[in-house]
């Protein structure tokens, strides 16, 4: 009997620890999730992460992405080792129609996504091959207003001087479809410095002066700073940006996701 005991007891210490080694092995993990783009629709979306949802009902209201508006959603999942770590899902709460699907990555510390929805389907987006002799700007104009062909420029006046500097994008183009720009920053825009009191103007083609979008300024002119505009030696970059006119300034929403570029 007791060396039965004897036996016994070590077995089960063995599997104590064999417990205890497995429970160790799950690392919690975690992946920064990031949707740029936007909701044309007139409902709130849903966005889900697995069965984490972040909808009306979320203590994390603020992340959801609102009806006709440009609002990044961004937030960081927290998943288990070997534990699959699922899909993200956005979905019309009102209709129950699953609008968008796609699975997150096995690998790495972050995940990012396009999603702009329009007239009731998911557009589309166009993007050019990198080239690694130039950068390439690309732009999707919404405004289903307007059908007036316009230019596209970067302005800024030297405060100092007076001087202004212009550089051209794009001439006599149109809004709701893709276009796109072979950029080289000049030597008046070829710094983070200069950039951040820069603009991206839109003028009626041929113009300089009158405003494509509502003849307002404000709803024609879009701050550079924040758009990680290429700076002078860059090349090989490709950045798109989803623009839309807002209630009192134009909006944007840039489909990348590049941390390392803050200007």
């Amino acid at each position: 009997m007791k060396l039965a005991i004897y036996l016994i007891i070590p077995a089960i210490i063995a599997l104590l620890i064999a417990g205890c080694n497995k429970d160790d092995l799950r690392v919690e993990k975690s992946i920064h999730i990031v949707i740029n783009g936007y909701n044309g629709s007139t409902n709130e979306l849903e966005v889900a992460i697995d069965t984490t949802r972040y909808g009306k009902s979320s203590s994390r209201e603020k992340s959801t992405i609102p009806p006709a508006a440009v609002s990044p959603f961004n937030t960081v999942y927290t998943y288990y080792s070997g534990q699959n770590p699922g899909s993200v899902t956005i979905t019309d709460p009102v209709t129950q129609k699953e609008l968008f699907n796609k699975p997150l990555p096995a690998s790495g510390t972050k995940a990012f996504y396009n999603f702009i929805y329009l007239d009731g389907k998911e557009l589309e987006i166009k993007v050019p091959a990198a080239d690694a002799a130039t950068n390439k700007l690309v732009f999707y104009i919404y405004d289903a207003t307007n059908e007036t062909p316009f230019d596209v420029f970067l302005y800024r006046i030297d405060n100092n001087t007076g001087q202004e500097f212009r550089q051209n994008l794009a001439k006599n183009v149109k809004a709701n479809t893709w276009f796109y720009t072979d950029y080289i920053p000049s030597a008046d825009f070829n710094s983070k410095n200069m950039l951040s009191s820069s603009y991206i103007c839109f003028t009626k083609a041929g113009t300089i002066d009158q405003w494509a979008f509502q003849d307002s300024e404000s709803m024609s002119k879009l701050s550079a700073f924040g758009m990680a505009l290429p700076i002078g030696g860059e090349k090989g970059i490709v950045q798109a940006y989803f623009i839309v006119p807002g209630r009192s300034q134009l909006e944007k929403s840039s489909l990348f996701f590049h941390p390392d570029r803050p200007w």
